[in-house]
C-alpha cells in the first residue's frame, strides 16, 4: 500500500508523519526531512500537523483522525486504542493499563515500545506504578519531557 509523508518541526524535534488511505501509518522521531510525497493518505497527515500544532501551542488535544492499524496485532490495536484514551496531562500505571486490556504488565510496554504512532498514542503517559517514567524506545528524555510539558499546559481546574 503506498503511503504519504510529511514533517513537523516540534520542541522535541523533527517528526515525520506517514499515512496510508487507511489512516495515519506512523508518527515517529527523524532527522534532516526528505521531500514530501502527496498521495491518497494526504488527508490524514493534515489531520496530524493540526493535531501536532495544537498540542505543542499546549492545548489538552486528543487524536481524532484515523489510525491504519493493518500492521497491527489484535492485542497491539486493542492498547494503542485505550492509551489514546487516556487524558492528557494523566498518566496511568503499566499495571493499570494492563488490567484494563486484559494483559500483563511487561506486554503492555512491549507493545508500547512497539506502537508507532508517537503523541497520536500517548505512550508517554503510560509510566510505573511507583511514578517513575519508564522506557521510551530509546527516548526516555522526551518521554520526561512530555509529562513535564502537559503539567505545564494543563488547564486550571482539571487534576
Amino acid at each position: 500500500m503506498s503511503t504519504s509523508w510529511t514533517h513537523f518541526p516540534s520542541p522535541i524535534g523533527l517528526l515525520r508523519a506517514e499515512a496510508s488511505a487507511l489512516g495515519l501509518v506512523r508518527v515517529r522521531l527523524v532527522g534532516a526531512p526528505a521531500d514530501e510525497v502527496t498521495g491518497p493518505g494526504r488527508a490524514h497527515l493534515e489531520a496530524f500537523l493540526d493535531f501536532a500544532e495544537r498540542y505543542f501551542a499546549g492545548q489538552p488535544v486528543r487524536y481524532a483522525g484515523a489510525l491504519d492499524l493493518e500492521r497491527a496485532t489484535p492485542q497491539q490495536a486493542r492498547l494503542w486504542r485505550y492509551v489514546q484514551g487516556i487524558p492528557y496531562g494523566r498518566t496511568q500505571s503499566y499495571a493499570q493499563v494492563g488490567r484494563a486490556v486484559g494483559l500483563h504488565p511487561r506486554a503492555v510496554g512491549a507493545g508500547m515500545r512497539a506502537c508507532p504512532f508517537l503523541l497520536v498514542v500517548p505512550a508517554h503517559r503510560v509510566i510505573h506504578a511507583d511514578g517513575r517514567v519508564g522506557g521510551f524506545a530509546g527516548h526516555e528524555g522526551v518521554k520526561a519531557w512530555l509529562l513535564r510539558f502537559e503539567q505545564a499546559s494543563r488547564p486550571s481546574g482539571t487534576s
